[in-house]
């Protein structure tokens, strides 16, 4: 059977994207300035044997995807056209993967994140207002897989001095430039008993 050519053409630009989105991550925060604050917040509960969830927003996750490269955690990504070349690229930088979210096999993502955050020491990246927004606004999925993991709920956010958004959707997605100043926090972690959902983390 003979693959059209159109649609090499389509899996080579896929796969040159890929490779190129591990490269320029790795190699726009080496050439700048990244500080780090607020990582206790995140290593403390891991070394009470506790398990942990970063809440993330969806236009931020760049920052956080290059400070947690090459450790192994989890990361919860969808099905949706963009989620599948950000999969690809978290799985290069050493990340991984449940696949599914609030809008595709939800069910199953949930099923497999309490599953696996029910063992003690592990960690599960979650942009908390994903996929399709409304931008800034928590889902609840965080709150229920902290709740019935008893996994702690540690808020993520990063900003940069040279940045510049790539997206027109709704997330506000945003590209760290070389050459400037970036800054990764790790805001103060929630106990699942004091979860009450969105306030906390939109302080972030």
């Amino acid at each position: 059977m003979t693959v059209p050519r159109k649609s090499l053409w389509k899996r080579f630009k896929f796969w040159v994207g890929v490779w190129l989105g591990g490269v320029l991550i790795r190699l726009f925060f080496f050439l700048s300035r990244n500080e780090v604050v607020g990582k206790e917040n995140y290593l403390n509960p891991l070394q009470e044997g506790r398990s942990v969830i970063l809440a993330l927003w969806h236009g931020q996750m760049l920052g956080p995807i290059y400070n947690l490269r090459d450790t192994g955690i989890y990361a919860m990504v969808g099905y949706h056209r963009d989620a599948e070349m950000i999969a690809r690229v978290m799985k290069r930088l050493g990340y991984k993967l449940i696949r599914g979210s609030s809008r595709d096999r939800g069910n199953k993502a949930m099923e497999e994140s309490i599953r696996v955050m029910e063992k003690p020491g592990k960690t599960l990246a979650i942009t908390c207002d994903g996929p399709i927004g409304p931008y800034r606004k928590v889902k609840p999925g965080v709150g229920v897989i902290a709740q019935k993991t008893d996994a702690v709920v540690v808020p993520m956010a990063t900003n940069g001095s040279r940045k510049k958004v790539i997206t027109t959707s709704w997330d506000k997605f945003y590209l760290h430039l070389p050459f400037g100043r970036n800054r990764i926090v790790y805001g103060e972690p929630i106990y699942p008993e004091d979860f009450t959902g969105a306030d906390k983390i939109r302080e972030m």
